[in-house]
């Protein structure tokens, strides 16, 4: 990284972490009022730009989260802010940056990133020019200034120990500091300012609502860029191939190497036909949401994918029994749904099975041909799992399902676990509330399925492949004519004890508080949900962690984790697919952040 992007991400962080910088003069220069244009300070062809919203008013929404999160930390995390302001501040002072005006970090030129003068400017807003360089600047620095005959000038600026020379223009609400001087000089120079009425509609609004959000003009990048990608579209076969060698990497087969040969081509037509993509922070009162939104073009291939996508409320995720640890739901299309499949594939024949792997073929596409109408899942692994889908034909589903089991043989793989025998299938071996189940019983080969691995990671495999799965597992696939149940378990009575507390009702998870907190800050028509317990997920991660020790050297012990007290926090994840737009959405609740600083505060004590 360039001593100026360094300088320019320090100046970053320290207009957001000012407390002192009063608003002065006249308003921001870029308003964010809902619905109304907004015009930039920078080129309406910069490929890529990252933007503060409201230095003053960023660095107050995040504390406030952190407060109300942390509420007994919040005063030593403000000191140790705090402290690091003045350290990275020396002697500069930010009384000519209002606090209410954005940001922009900006690359004006991706092909000129690279040697000591990058293309990039870091755009600030001013009360005044000669307000800021008298402030903003050092004493030392503002000896170094030198006024441009053409607009630009120089000064040499000293952050982290290192002098770079770098390039002002002055744009009156703003100044534009870069240490390329081909870029300051597009500034000093009339050029076509960035404004929303030019960006995608969604990207527009994501990008200006954020507290903090990059910017990836595609449109810039596929006229500058698009035969080198289209170039490298066309060696996807060949890389998957080799990197795969073949089909020979164990747990992968020919059919899933196919499917990430699709997805890959499917990340570069996505490319090709995106107008731009935002990535994007939002800090609220109840906790942190993340946005990855792409917006594509009209009549593309990508376009037309998610024009068939129908978002739906997924309502009955709310239903689903209290005390698992992860909770999904989801509606796609029909196309999107092989996608899926195909990349993650239930079931794998064993290699010499020919005739396995096309009855589990004819199967799959039975079962998409049912109709899917989408699912609730909830998942307490390795103990119980419970899955409930809707279809056109449930009982037609059901056969698909059941068929898929019945055509894999020992050797073959479910979930890309190995079994030791062919499935035990029984039909209508249990009848329940009006639903009649097959059951099947199934032997996993752990030491199979990590045979092929190096040493150190066939343990660790192993031991993560038992906290998710019980060697013996059995699942009960049924329906009652409307819903397709799929049930696991360590018996038949804690099966249908779980399937009861769905059909009455009883403590579903939809009426815990943490449930409805992040649920709330999720949108309410989406594609897909996935909630996951904080407690659990985080001690299912430092177990995982546990389980290398002695594996990796110099890796703490951190012992038993003590499971977490209290009422479930749940973090959120949402992918929506609507329209012309790709959206997915990840939310941490405060009560989820306090929850884990309580975990990995204990972690630590063990550690020290």
């Amino acid at each position: 990284m360039s001593l100026f992007v360094r300088t320019a991400l320090a100046a970053v962080t320290v207009a957001v972490l000012a407390t002192s910088a009063p608003t002065l003069g006249a308003a921001a220069p870029v308003p964010g009022e809902a619905g109304k244009a907004v015009t930039f300070p920078f080129p309406a062809k910069a490929p890529v730009v990252v933007q503060v919203n409201g230095l003053g008013t960023a660095r107050d929404r995040l504390t406030a989260m952190l407060k109300a999160a942390l509420p007994d930390d919040y005063a030593a995390i403000k000191k140790n802010l705090d402290d690091g302001l003045k350290q990275a501040l020396a002697d500069r002072k930010v009384t000519a940056i209002p606090t209410t005006g954005r940001i922009f970090l900006v690359v004006n030129d991706i092909s000129g990133l690279t040697g000591d003068n990058p293309t990039v400017s870091l755009l600030l807003p001013v009360t005044g020019y000669k307000e800021f360089r008298g402030t903003f600047l050092t004493t030392d620095e503002q000896k170094t200034f030198e006024a441009g005959k053409t607009g630009v000038d120089e000064v040499k600026i000293n952050l982290f120990g290192g002098e770079q020379p770098a390039f002002l223009v002055d744009l009156k609400e703003y100044v534009a500091i870069t240490p390329d001087r081909g870029t300051a000089e597009t500034y000093a120079n009339k050029y076509t300012r960035a404004s929303t009425t030019t960006m995608p509609v969604e990207l527009a609004k994501t990008f200006v609502a954020a507290d903090a959000s990059v910017y990836v003009n595609l449109d810039v990048i596929n006229d500058t860029y698009g035969d080198q990608i289209r170039a490298f579209k066309g060696f996807i076969d060949f890389g998957v191939n080799q990197g795969l060698m073949g089909g020979m990497v164990p747990g992968v087969s020919k059919k899933q190497i196919e499917a990430i040969k699709t997805v890959l081509h499917g990340v570069f037509q996505a490319v090709e036909d995106g107008r731009g993509v935002v990535v994007a922070a939002e800090f609220r009162p109840e906790g942190m949401n993340l946005r990855l939104q792409g917006q594509f073009a009209e009549d593309t291939a990508s376009w037309k994918l998610l024009r068939a996508e129908e978002p739906g409320s997924l309502a009955d995720l709310a239903k689903l029994p209290v005390g698992l640890n992860q909770y999904g739901a989801s509606k796609y299309g029909k196309k999107v749904a092989e996608t899926i499949r195909g990349l993650n594939p239930e079931f794998g024949p064993a290699d010499d099975d020919e005739k396995g792997a096309e009855l589990i073929d004819k199967r799959m596409k039975e079962l998409l041909a049912a109709g899917p109408q989408g699912e609730v899942t909830a998942t307490g692994a390795p103990d119980v799992t419970l899955s409930v889908a809707a279809y056109t034909d449930a009982k037609k589903a059901v056969a698909a399902l059941v068929g898929c089991y019945e055509a894999i043989s020992a050797g073959g793989r479910i979930q890309s676990v190995v079994l030791k025998d062919a499935p035990k299938v029984t039909p209508a071996a249990r009848k329940h509330k009006g639903f009649t189940f097959t059951e099947i019983r199934l032997a996993f080969d752990f030491e199979a399925t990590v045979k092929d691995l190096p040493d150190g990671l066939k343990e660790n495999t192993r031991e993560q492949l038992k906290r998710m799965l019980a060697e013996k597992t059995t699942l009960w696939i049924g329906t009652d004519g409307k819903a397709v149940v799929l049930l696991t378990a360590k018996d038949w009575g804690t099966a249908a004890g779980t399937l009861d507390q769905f059909l009455d009702g009883r403590k579903p998870i939809g009426n815990t508080a943490g449930y409805k907190l992040t649920r709330q800050n999720l949108p309410p028509e989406t594609s897909a949900l996935l909630l996951t317990e904080t407690g659990q997920t985080l001690t299912a991660l430092l177990d995982a962690v546990r389980a290398m020790e002695g594996t990796v050297p110099d890796l703490p012990k951190i012992g038993k984790i003590k499971p977490l007290k209290g009422d479930p926090t749940f973090l959120g994840v949402a992918v929506t697919l609507k329209g012309d737009t790709a959206t997915a959405n990840v939310f941490v609740p405060g009560t989820a952040i306090a929850a884990g600083r309580s975990l990995l505060a204990d972690v630590f004590k063990k550690v020290e």
